[in-house]
């Protein structure tokens, strides 16, 4: 009987995030509050015969083996070792690439527990966050979902208590994409540091909602939003013409989308067509606690 399992890829933003300082690897520490949202990918596993893995995706650009799908694959056979059942996997996209929002990570992350489950491989939790460190910074959060406190370079993560409900509207800019390496070659790092997190992160555990407004309403968020970057520019305009219209949008990961959350459903179908109306793709989602996966046969 040909078997079928599907996962669920969904974005992250971060309500806050605080570059601390360089690190030997390359890499950079990182404080951040990353938070689900319900925008996402699908990824679909089907049998097919022989022990052949196979990968498609419905934005052909991405369909090549450096995918993070395939190399999550390529890494969980290696844990295996040993030839595994052949599997076809299909990615679904539809969350913006580039933009600040995990997709890629995502997508990864999905893969693991996916093809985990297809496989019958039985890895625990702690050897998946193992695996989900060496595919990228953003995959072990991903892995886990929900709202969490990520310091290092992505891989120490505090889960914390459910953010309160919040209407979550996107504002895309199309012909942008962001490389989140070159952000963080670019940006200001006389503000290794800043922003401190503290008050965020105490109205997040006291799911505080005016703690919560509070930071939301402040002008600086996010340390990588420096970054001297092609069409920074632009962003930094839809952000004063957002705050001009009353709302508070903050810059998601790399950018370069700006997120708003918002309590009233009517509002944030108001900053909908705000969005809309600048010029800018909006998305109206919602802040999730928990990730979602299903089976079928």
């Amino acid at each position: 009987m040909k078997r079928a399992y599907t996962c669920r890829a969904d974005a992250k933003i971060n309500l806050g995030l605080s570059v601390a300082g360089s690190r030997l690897d390359g890499y950079h520490e990182i404080e951040s509050i990353m938070q689900q949202v319900s925008i996402g990918d699908i990824l679909r596993f089907e049998s097919r015969p022989g022990m052949d893995f196979s990968f498609r995706c419905t934005d052909p650009g991405l369909s090549g083996p450096e995918n993070l799908v395939c190399r999550a694959a390529a890494l969980l056979k290696e844990q295996a070792g040993k030839a595994m059942p052949g599997v076809q996997v299909t990615l679904y996209k539809n969350i913006p690439v580039a933009a600040g929002l995990a997709g890629g990570s995502s997508d990864a992350a999905a893969a693991l527990l996916g093809l985990n489950k297809f496989w019958k491989l039985g890895l625990d939790s702690e050897t998946l966050f193992d695996l989900a460190a060496r595919l990228g910074s953003d995959v072990p959060f991903c892995l886990q979902g929900g709202t969490a406190l990520v310091r290092g370079r992505g891989e120490q993560l505090e889960k914390l208590p459910p953010l309160p409900f919040y209407w979550v509207v996107l504002a895309i800019s199309p012909a942008l994409k962001f490389s989140t390496a070159d952000a963080y070659k670019s940006f200001n790092q006389r503000l290794f540091g800043k922003p401190d997190l503290r008050p965020l992160k105490e109205a997040v555990r006291r799911g505080s909602k005016e703690g919560i407004a509070s930071w939301l309403s402040g002008d600086f968020t996010n340390t990588l939003e420096t970054a001297d970057l092609p069409g920074s520019g632009l962003v930094r305009n839809l952000k004063a013409k957002l705050q001009g219209y009353g709302f508070n949008p903050l810059f998601s990961g790399s950018g370069p989308t700006l997120f708003m959350l918002i309590d009233d459903y009517s509002l944030a179908r108001t900053a909908v067509h705000v969005v809309e109306e600048l010029g800018s793709r909006a998305c109206l989602c919602w802040t999730k606690d928990r990730n979602e996966e299903w089976f079928d046969v």
